[in-house]
């Protein structure tokens, strides 16, 4: 375990790769389809240029996975096959959009450690410190939807609304979009303290404030303090069991 006495989270004696410019960790060139009773091996899916683990997640037998400037893929998650494997060349627009990576570290801006990928049954979404932008992909085919020019979103999607969580130091207000058009529904008068992440229940979202935690009701469109739990960075507040932890 970490000994340091230092203020904050010392991540970088944790990890030598944590600060660095390069990170070391977070990326793969192989999908694996592992039986879970027999332990075999169903199917294997290689590339060339590494995955980038923070973009991959699936939906309604669909794995989708990404690589900045590489390529954004789909894959049946039955069989392994390609549904779908998009290059900057035949999708200028998409690749476009997505942008170059963005080396953002901190605990105002959010770590890097932070998934920069959505999905829900009819899209993708990217947002997170290395974005440059919003960016809303149609999950059936890849082609791009919408953007938005501010990026360092912390996403969460609930009911028919995307919920776009800014940071501390960011001068962006957090927003409501519609998911399929981008259309900005609502701003939310609401400040996130630091790097916490907001994670959500049924009717709620919850993250750091300045002290404490606050709980966006859903239905009310209220803003409401619990105090004085203050949740961790990386983890957010966890539901689970019908409570709070």
């Amino acid at each position: 375990r970490s000994r340091s006495t230092n203020h904050g989270w010392p991540w970088a004696p944790l990890s030598p790769g944590f600060n660095s410019k390069e990170q070391p960790w977070g990326y793969g060139n192989t999908l694996l389809a592992i039986d879970v009773n027999s332990k075999n091996i169903v199917w294997r899916y290689t590339e060339k240029q590494p995955m980038d683990a923070r973009a991959v997640c699936m939906k309604n037998g669909r794995i989708y996975a990404f690589s900045f400037g590489n390529y954004l893929t789909c894959l049946d998650a039955k069989t392994g096959s390609p549904v779908y494997r998009l290059l900057p060349g035949d999708s200028p627009q998409l690749f476009d959009a997505l942008g170059e990576y963005q080396n953002r570290q901190d605990w105002r801006s959010n770590w890097r450690t932070t998934a920069l990928l959505r999905c829900s049954d009819k899209a993708l979404y990217f947002a997170g410190p290395p974005m440059q932008r919003l960016v809303a992909v149609s999950a059936d085919s890849g082609k791009l939807l919408w953007s938005h020019p501010y990026g360092n979103y912390q996403l969460i999607l609930q009911g028919d609304s995307l919920y776009g969580i800014s940071g501390q130091i960011d001068k962006e207000v957090s927003r409501r979009f519609n998911p399929l058009t981008g259309e900005v529904l609502e701003e939310l008068k609401i400040s996130r303290r630091a790097c916490t992440r907001p994670t959500a229940s049924c009717d709620a979202i919850f993250f750091r404030a300045e002290e404490g935690s606050v709980r966006l009701d859903l239905q009310k469109d209220e803003s409401q303090l619990v105090s004085p739990m203050r949740p961790n960075c990386q983890d957010g507040v966890t539901v689970a069991n019908g409570l709070l932890y």
